[in-house]
């Protein structure tokens, strides 16, 4: 009798060990249970109330919001709905609280992938102000401190620009989307531009040109081996008061002034025969080699450039070319043919053009040869000496807030990309809906893990039970 003790304590021991699994399987099963509720509810009530920021949310409201999200569940991820682009104050709270270590997941309902603008100041008299931008589909109003400057319905996702003469900060872009402060570059210290050249046609068209685009010209022009008539002012050259030189023609120049002035950041635009001047070989971006003639009625035609005179230009080294005519095999010159070409000198630029005689464009050309003419000379003074664009300032730059002109660029910048995209198909009837793509992160929850502890602990009772011989 003593020696089978031992076998049923043994027994009632392993049973139980086996009531204790059973127990706390089925404990284990009904906290899943009661877990999977409340992660479901949890689940349900994020999904349904998500933090929306829009237009109606200020800023101190939207700063109490977040205090109260990151206070509630400081572990879990803060949950944002983004109907209009947050103001730049709210950007950098939403930033500043993704760089304290919460995880923003946010919803993307602006429609405002994209949006951005800019302000560039064009050189030229007067400096005006090119706004470009690229909005959504919506109506696109710019406005400064004066009030409305321009309004346009965007019709689909595009680019827009502005030309204004004058605004007077700030200046705003105004969406659907949002708001986009935008800084206006300051205008730099008016300067001349300086002609030279022999007294002719060329000469007097050119500076005709400049001055009815708005330039204030000064220059010199020989009418003897001993006289010389100036134009304008008479001052030394210098880049505080002039932009660029120009030089018509083979003259007699002063090459150790010109090139200490584009040296200090002057341009040159040698035009035609100036480029045969041998004091300024050093300065010139290309070689004329041999000059060719224009084709006949070629100034009565769409392309009336090809009516002129011009030189065969050899590009030296470091130069760029920036225009150039395709080979014609009948005229004997089947190559392409460089017909402007620049080159950098210290900090300045030096333009050579091919064309001889430019003013009969101007005088014998069609209709709007006139306007073409002026037109061809913004743009060469614009690759010769066009302002580089000035600092921000002070003013200015407390007033815009970094960011503003790519704010949806600004807010990913600052707390990632969106993981829900929320878009707003227009069906036939007119009517919209939206349609919201969600990613959600892969996170095992607590009732999975107490549901494998159940099936532990009844897979042990089971082998107990088996290794008993019980079923």
């Amino acid at each position: 009798m003593p020696d089978h003790m031992p076998d049923r304590t043994r027994i009632r021991g392993r049973a139980v060990l086996e009531g204790l699994c059973r127990l706390g399987a089925v404990l284990a099963l009904a906290a899943a249970l009661w877990r999977l509720g409340r992660e479901q509810a949890a689940g349900r009530e994020q999904q349904a109330a998500p933090l929306v920021v829009s237009a109606a949310l200020t800023d101190s409201m939207l700063a109490a919001e977040l205090i109260r999200a990151r206070t509630a569940a400081p572990s879990d991820t803060v949950s944002l709905r983004i109907a209009q682009l947050p103001s730049p104050t709210q950007r950098a709270m939403l930033g500043t609280l993704a760089m304290s270590g919460a995880v923003l997941s946010w919803q993307d309902a602006s429609a405002s992938r994209g949006l951005a603008a800019q302000v560039l100041r064009a050189a030229g008299p007067g400096e005006p102000l090119h706004v470009r931008a690229a909005v959504p589909r919506g109506t696109a109003t710019l406005r400064d401190a004066g009030g409305l400057l321009d309004s346009l319905v965007v019709n689909r996702d595009s680019l827009i620009a502005w030309q204004l003469r004058a605004a007077s900060a700030p200046l705003r872009l105004e969406t659907a989307q949002g708001t986009m402060s935008l800084p206006t570059p300051p205008r730099s210290a008016p300067r001349m531009l300086r002609v030279m050249g022999e007294p002719g046609w060329e000469f007097k068209f050119t500076v005709a040109a400049l001055e009815e685009a708005g330039w204030r010209v000064d220059g010199a022009v020989r009418v003897s081996p001993t006289a010389r008539v100036t134009l304008g002012t008479a001052a030394p050259l210098d880049t505080s008061r002039h932009a660029v030189v120009i030089i018509t023609d083979s003259t007699e120049v002063d090459a150790a002034s010109l090139r200490r002035f584009v040296q200090d950041g002057g341009g040159l635009v040698l035009l035609g025969d100036a480029l045969r001047i041998p004091a300024l070989a050093a300065l010139r971006p290309a070689r004329a080699s041999e000059r060719h003639g224009g084709v006949a009625g070629g100034l009565e035609t769409d392309q009336p450039l090809t009516g002129l005179e011009r030189w065969e230009l050899t590009p030296l080294a470091g130069a760029q070319v920036l225009q150039e005519a395709s080979g014609d095999a009948a005229a004997g010159h089947a190559h392409a043919e460089p017909l402007l070409v620049a080159r950098r000198v210290g900090t300045g630029r030096v333009v050579a053009s091919a064309y001889r005689e430019l003013w009969r464009w101007r005088m014998e050309g069609p209709d709007n040869g006139l306007e073409a003419h002026r037109r061809w000379w913004q743009d060469v003074l614009a690759t010769a000496g066009a302002p580089a664009p000035a600092a921000v300032h002070a003013a200015a730059a407390r007033s815009v807030f970094a960011g503003d002109a790519a704010p949806y660029a600004d807010l990913v910048g600052r707390i990632g990309a969106p993981v829900d995209t929320v878009t707003v198909p227009t069906s036939p009837s007119g009517q919209t809906a939206a349609q919201v793509t969600r990613s959600t992160s892969a996170r095992t929850p607590w009732s999975a893990w107490l549901g494998v502890l159940a099936i532990v602990l009844l897979c042990v009772e089971w082998g107990s039970r088996r290794l008993r011989g019980l079923r």
